[in-house]
This record gives C-alpha cells, structure tokens and sequence, in this order.
C-alpha cells in the first residue's frame, strides 16, 4: 500500500488515522529513519504514532479505511456472531485486546456482539460487566464507529442512529 500525506488509514489498536507526514526522524540520537507520522482521527486527546517505513510488521498493520460500499455491505450482515464467551478474565483479556488491535473487522463487530449479549445476560441477573470487559467494549465500538464514520462521511455519533435504522440493532449504543 502506497502511503501519501493527508490519506485515512486504520492502524492497529490505534484505529483511523491520517498520514500527517513521511519523514525522517532520529529518536534517541539513533540513525535517521523514515516514519510514517499517524494522527489518530476523532481522539480526544492529542496523539501521533509513529510507524517505521521499513518495519515490515508494523507496516502490515495499516490498512485503507474501507469504502462506503464495504461500510454498507458489513452494516447489513450485522450482527456477526463470534465464539463463546472465555471465563478466565486473564485469556479473555489478552483476546480481546487483541482482537481490537489486530482483528478483522467481523471480528471486531463480532467481539462487539459477543460483549453486548453477555452484557444482556449479566443484565438479567442484576448484574454488570466488570470494568475490563466495559473498556473492551468501549474500544471495539470506537475502532468501529471511527471507520463506519470516515467510510460514509458522517460523524462517529451518527453511525449509531445509522445502524439502528437499517438493522433494528443497538449494539452500538
């Protein structure tokens, strides 16, 4: 993939991003090399990652933002199931998180799916997802929303309404 400033990209766990510049930088005094400068689109915080040009595996991370008719086509197989819900905190963690930042896209709506229905389950018994598997969620919606977002030109808080309209669906809510 052939990077240029200003185009949108995903990136890993830190989600759509804008190729601010491609230039060379020497951190900590080490020889120059060339870094693909990312901003990170929607965040509320200021943020820049920097990914090396020549890092083959952390090149292979960023992908293009998908179109508006991939957006439309994954809005409508919603919702995707994905696997069974993993009882140790540990392994559901480290699955989870990486699910976020290396997943596909159906597998991070199907990660989303998977958390809201426990959500619901907990929910009848009184109960509430623990704080781990709430910031789980809260990534997953927002690498999503940001794309959905960027791929059909609206704002992330309007993907939400978009999804409920065309699916019925609130697992973004």
């Amino acid at each position: 993939m052939k990077l240029k400033i200003g185009d949108n990209i995903v990136y890993g766990g830190s989600g759509v991003c804008q190729v601010e510049d491609i230039k060379d930088i020497s951190f900590f005094h080490e020889e120059p090399q060339t870094y693909y400068v990312l901003k990170p689109l929607f965040a509320k915080q200021a943020a820049v990652v920097y990914v090396p040009k020549d890092n083959s595996a952390q090149v292979k991370r960023i992908q293009p933002v998908m179109s508006r008719k991939e957006a439309i086509s994954l809005i409508d197989t919603l919702p995707i199931e994905s696997g069974t819900w993993i009882d140790d905190r540990n392994e559901r963690k480290d699955k989870f998180n990486s699910v976020i930042a290396n997943g596909s896209r159906e597998e991070i709506l199907g990660l989303i799916n998977l958390i809201v229905t426990h959500a619901k389950r907990l929910s009848k018994e009184g109960k509430h997802l623990n704080a781990q598997d709430d910031r789980a969620l809260y990534e997953a919606r927002n690498r999503m929303n940001n794309e959905f977002a960027v791929a059909l030109d609206i704002e992330p808080d309007n993907v939400i309404e978009l999804i409920h309209e065309k699916t019925g669906l609130e697992i973004f809510a």
